[in-house]
Parts: C-alpha cells; structure tokens; sequence
C-alpha cells in the first residue's frame, strides 16, 4: 500500500522549517533575538518485504544559534564599559566643579596673591585695596562654589545609587521568573529558545549596573555570581540594598552579613564616586581652604591697616567649650606653646607691650581671657551667646597684635633724668629684648666719655655708641633692623640700664588666627570661606603693616610669603597643591577617555562576532525560505502522487 506518512511528514516539516524561517526574518531587527535554525532527521525506516524502506522525516528540534564563548565575554565587556562610562561622567562633573582653565582655584589663588604684590606698589590706593577685596571675594567664592558643586554632586550620586538597585532589583526578580520558565519547559522537554534570549537580555542589562559572573549548564541552567556571591534563582528573587556605613555607602545581597564587593558596571562606579573619589576631592578643596584660612589670617592678625589698631575686636569664630585644654577644643588648630604679645598704645601714641604664655595642654580659653584682662586697660571675654573671644580697651587707649618696637621702654632702673625712646619699624622675624647699659657719668651730648652699650637677650654685645660728646641730645640712633634709639637731654649714671623689647612674632602659639581674631577670611573649609565681614565692609582695614601709617607696607610681603611656602602635603605650595588638583582629575578623565574607547571597540567587535553567528542575514534567510518552499511544493507532489496511486488501485481493485 502507498505510505502517506512520508509525505505528510516532509510536508509537515517543510512548514515547520517555513515558519522559523519567517520568525528569523520578522524578527531581523529584534534586540537580543538569536537565529533559529530547524534540525531534522530521517524516521526510522519499516521492514517491508525484506527491504527496509524509509519512513520519511521529523523534527529534532530548533537550535538558537549562539557561541557561548563570545557573548559570556561581552557581559564582561558590558560591565566594563559602563563602569568607565560612568566613571567618565562623574570625573567630567568634578572637573566643571573645579572651574578648569582660567576660573580655576590654582588661577584665583595665583590672582589673589598677586593683588598683594599690586598693593604693596600702591599701598594708598583705595582702588588697590578694593581690587584685593574683590579677589579674595572671588577666591573664597569660587572654594564655596566648588564645594557646593560637590555636595550636590555627590547627593545626586546617592539618588543614582539608590535609582539603580531598585531598577537592578527589578531585573533580579524578571531574571527569576525567567529562569522558572526555562526550568519548568526543561522539565517538560520543551523548545525554550524565546525565555533563553530573554534571560540573556535580562543578563546584559544586569551587566551594565554590577560585575557578574555566568557559568551555564547544560539544559539551560545557570550559575550567577555577583562579587563573589551566588544569586539565587529559586522561588524568591534575590535582591540588593543600599546601607550607610559611617559616611561611606555598602551595598548587601539578601541577608548576608557582609558587604557585597561590586567591582565593575555603573553600580560600581557610582559607589567608588561616592565613597573615594568625590570625599578625596572635598578633603583636597578643604585642605586649600583650611590652609589659606589659617596661613592668611595669622598674617592678618599680626598686622595692621590704614584703620590703625582697635579698641573692640571680636573673633569670628564660635568656641564650643571654653573651660577644656585649647588643644582639645581646636585638635587640628596647630597650636603651640609659646608666648602671645600684645601692645596698648595710649592716647599719644606711646606704645607698651605686654606678654602673656600659652600652653595649649594646660591653659583654657577662660585662662587666656583671664591673662589678658590682667593687662592695664584690657578687657578679655567670651561672649555669652556666641561664644567668641572679645577683646575691648578702656578709654583713650588702642591694642593691637602686631607687635615690632616699645616706644616708651621701662627706665625703672635708670637714674638719670634723660629719657630713652625706641622707634623705627622692626623687621626681624623674631623676638628679642634688648639692653641697654650707660658707661659713664655726665650730661648727654657734652659728656667727655659717655657711651650706651646695648647687649642682646643672651647677653652679647651688639653695639657701643657714643652719647656723650659729639652726639646731638634727641637725635636718632640706628641700630640693627631697622630700630632706633634716642635719648634725650638730662644726665646719665654709670650703671643706668634699661630694657626694652622688640616683637618680630607677636603670636607664637597661633591662637589667634585659631579664634579668628582681626581675621581676613572667616569660616573653617571649602563650604564655609568668605572674607570677614568687619574687612569687606571697611578696606582700610586691611592689615597692609605693622605700624597703622597708610603707607606701611611692611606686612604685605609676609602675605606674598604665603604663596611660596611650602605649606600642603608633599611639600608643595598652596598653589602648587591646586594645581596638581585640577591636573590629577585630567589625567584621570584622558585616562579613562582612552580606556572607554578601547572597551567600546571592543565590545563592538563582540557584538559584531555575535551578530555574524547569532544575528539574521535576510539574504540567507531568503535562500532557506525558497528551499523550503519548494520542499513543501515536492512533499504536496508526493502526496498527490500517492493518491493518484491508491485511486487507480481501489478503480483496478472495484
């Protein structure tokens, strides 16, 4: 009898093989889709009159076509890339927070250092005193700027963070109902090949948030790890969470214990950019700032302005605890134990010097307070409310920090009736205190042997001069920098002597600039800089000296000092540390530019190797689908063919 079966089955399969065909090319453009290939075999043939006659054909199956090899390494890819990818955007973001360029802090600084230098050429210039101003306005603006750039920067990363664990989530729980699916057909010995690409879909989009690690076993199962850890794919998802550690972020997998290492995707970067790179650039900003605060305003404080000295000053800084050791309450003040001078000048003119000692381990605020309202005409006190130092004169009297000469030096121990003046502007760095002791006995000027030798404060002799015979009573004397010594008519003793002391380092101990006192800049770090409010609104203030004169510009090279010391990490200057800030976050974007470009190739030549494999060609698409077309026009022929058979059998047979 003619056998049907075989026609039928090559029918069958010639529209089996149509209809995947088709499926490849609707889905030509489909992301992610594999190409389906139908596999087939002979059907075991029947014995019939001692032949063994073929039964036709069957369908073994539908291949998704893929190479294993290369799409595993293209997760990896993936992962990479949006790490650097991401990396790259936030370094961009830090760069512009920085203001590259000519806005840069290295650039402000270097403006803001050079207007001193202006000054110093124009020191009675109002205009000049206005223009370092509006530099140091600048300057503490564009730190504030950076900062804030910063913070946001870093609060928009936390969101980031936080938006990609919920939309990674969402993925891990896709990825369990997919990987179900694939179990439950397995179990079943039905075609998976949809919920396959699916998973792979789900895996590459996994990829770009974390680092994973796939090992797939035969069947369809598979083996995922994220940082070390398994990924569950059982009958509840496995799921991420964000939690603050300190000031860092971890990020946890399920319940464990311990902290996930995610090593590269966006997730990765964006928790590196939180907890290291964007902190590193905080700390770096507020070390430029700290240390500008700190370094401008000891200048500061030890000078003057046109303004003259004061009679009310207030520190700009508020002290949490004023009866606790200083070194606890400023723990990264710099303080030392050391000697603070302070100098009150009456009403005409005359200037006395007072010292006090500060040990920063022992003395308190309170203490310092109390020392100096043992001064004649001081009042030292801690402000209620705010908490911050004041200092006040009494009537007819001014103070100052800056130290140099006392004009009026004690003549306790000199017995004659001619009187000694000091002046001049001292310009030693150091303090020293001299004497001076008369040889000799007569009236000054006319005397025949009449000398003032004057001794330093370890008792070497400096100089002898001559005040007797030759020597014009009241007339100017020089001694070394840049001080001077008078006497005036009367008489001296033999064994007359005085002292006086000469003040180059008014505060040993940097209390202070720590307390903000007579300060240019107010604040603590990067988020807080600005100049003083008593300097922006009065530029006469402006500690350009040391004397109070308009034209004294003695202070004004210790400020330019400052740009050329050798004051932040690794011995460089302020402006070098800033610099090198801007550098660094170049190199790492240049670097990382690089990096990406080599991934993205990369992982375009993977995905070209995988579409060459795995992609549809509609051209070869077009070939099978005439191929099988006309497999199905033979197998409709085979079909006629053995019906025309069976007819004329039953007509031969009826």
């Amino acid at each position: 009898m003619p056998n049907f079966s075989i026609g039928l089955s090559a029918l069958r399969t010639s529209q089996f093989a149509l209809e995947v065909v088709s499926n490849n090319i609707s889905n030509a453009n489909t992301d992610g889709y594999h190409r389906r290939r139908l596999s087939m075999e002979s059907t075991p043939p029947n014995y019939t009159g001692g032949f063994r006659v073929g039964n036709g054909v069957t369908i073994s199956g539908i291949t998704r076509i893929r190479d294993q090899v290369t799409e595993s390494s293209l997760t990896s890819v993936i992962s990479d890339s949006n790490d650097v990818e991401q990396l790259l955007t936030i370094e961009r973001k830090i760069e512009s927070a920085l203001l590259t360029g000519d806005n840069s802090v290295g650039r402000q600084l270097d403006q803001f250092f050079a207007e001193f230098t202006n000054l110093s050429a124009s020191p009675n210039e109002p205009a000049q005193r206005s223009a370092l101003l509006e530099t140091g306005k600048q300057l503490s603006g564009g730190l504030r700027d950076a900062a804030q750039q910063l913070t946001e920067l870093k609060n928009n990363v936390r969101l980031q963070i936080e938006n990609e664990i919920e939309l990674l989530n969402g993925d891990l729980q896709e990825l369990r109902d997919v990987s179900f699916e694939i179990f439950k057909f397995s179990a079943q010995d039905v075609e998976r090949n949809n919920e396959l690409d699916q998973r792979d879909a789900v895996l590459n989009r996994i990829a770009e948030v974390v680092g994973i690690s796939r090992n797939e076993q035969p069947g369809g199962q598979l083996h995922l790890t994220i940082g070390h850890h398994s990924i569950e794919q059982g009958s509840h998802p496995s799921s991420l969470s964000v939690v603050e550690a300190g000031e860092q972020l971890e990020i946890y997998l399920d319940d464990s214990d311990r902290p996930l290492s995610v090593e590269t995707g966006r997730l990765s970067a964006l928790v590196e950019a939180y907890n290291e790179i964007i902190p590193a650039f905080e700390e770096k900003l507020d070390q430029i700032a700290g240390q500008l605060i700190q370094s401008v305003n000891t200048v500061h404080a030890t000078g003057i302005g046109s303004a003259g000295s004061f009679t009310n000053l207030v520190g700009n800084v508020n002290v949490s605890d004023t009866d606790v050791p200083l070194s606890e309450v400023f723990p990264e003040g710099d303080l030392t134990a050391g000697e603070l001078t302070l100098s009150v000048i009456d009403a005409n003119g005359d200037r006395q010097t007072h010292v006090i000692s500060i040990d920063p381990d022992v003395d308190t605020l309170e203490d310092v307070a109390s020392q100096l309202t043992g001064i004649l005409g001081i009042t030292a006190s801690i402000r209620a409310v705010s908490n911050q130092f004041q200092i006040t004169t009494g009537a007819d009297l001014e103070f100052n920090f800056a130290g140099g000469v006392e004009t009026n030096p004690d003549l306790s121990l000199f017995s004659g009736t001619s009187i000694a003046t000091v002046s001049g502007t001292y310009t030693a760095g150091t303090n020293e205190t001299l004497t001076v002791e008369i040889e000799g006995t007569g009236q000054v000027g006319s005397a025949a042997s009449l000398f003032a030798n004057v001794y330093s404060s370890s008792g070497a002799l400096l100089t002898r001069v001559n005040v007797g015979d030759g020597y014009e009573a009241g007339s100017a004397i020089e001694l070394d920098d840049g001080v001077e010594i008078a006497f005036a008519a009367g008489t001296m003793n033999d064994g007359d002597e005085f002292s006086t002391r000469l003040t180059g380092q008014p505060d040993q101990t940097g209390i202070l600039a720590a307390l903000g006192i007579n300060a240019f800049f107010s604040g603590t770090d990067a988020h807080s800089i600005q100049v003083d409010a008593s300097v922006a609104t009065n530029p006469d203030r402006i500690a350009t000296g040391r004397s109070g004169e308009a034209a004294d510009t003695s202070n004004l090279a210790r400020f330019i000092a400052i740009d050329d010391a050798a004051s932040m990490p690794g011995g460089r200057t302020i402006g070098q540390y800033a610099s090198e800030m801007g550098t660094e976050i170049g190199f790492e974007i240049n670097s990382n530019t690089a990096l990406s470009t080599s991934l993205t190739t990369f992982q375009l030549r993977l995905e070209t190797e995988r579409d060459a494999k795995s992609g549809v060609d509609l051209n070869e698409e077009l070939v099978y689908l005439q191929e099988y077309q006309k497999s199905y026009e033979a197998a409709v022929r085979i079909i006629q063919a053995t019906d025309e058979m069976l007819t004329e059998l039953f007509r031969i047979i009826g």
